[in-house]
């Protein structure tokens, strides 16, 4: 009984660490390369940049936290890429300069699409 109840609590302790990671993380992205301009943090689902006056804009991003997978049409459609936390002064390396049109945490992907 105390080795069943030691492992509900052991599995419980890596969900909430696995659920507070995935709460922190975020990727910010900037009309500018090396930072610069206006920008756009996210942190959940983007099916669509057009309505938040970012689609095709962003030159340069910040991965703060998790993995996201960036795509060049809305709908997660088109070309993709997966950005790991880091910095990216410029997206033209990637060729997804201006291209960006859709946004979503990696390990959404795989549930998002079923």
């Amino acid at each position: 009984m105390r080795f069943k109840l030691q492992t509900i609590v052991t599995a419980l302790g890596v969900a909430a660490i696995g659920l507070s990671t995935q709460a922190g993380a975020q990727v910010t992205f900037y009309e500018g390369s090396d930072f610069h301009g206006r920008s756009f943090t996210v942190n959940g689902v983007v099916e669509n940049f057009d309505p938040m006056g970012f689609n095709d804009r962003a030159r340069s991003a910040i991965v703060s936290g998790g993995s996201w997978q960036a795509c060049e049409d809305s709908g997660f459609r088109g070309r993709c890429v997966i950005l790991q936390p880091g910095n990216y002064d410029s997206l033209a390396r990637m060729d997804l300069n201006h291209r960006i049109s859709s946004v979503r945490p990696a390990d959404v992907q795989a549930s998002y699409n079923a």
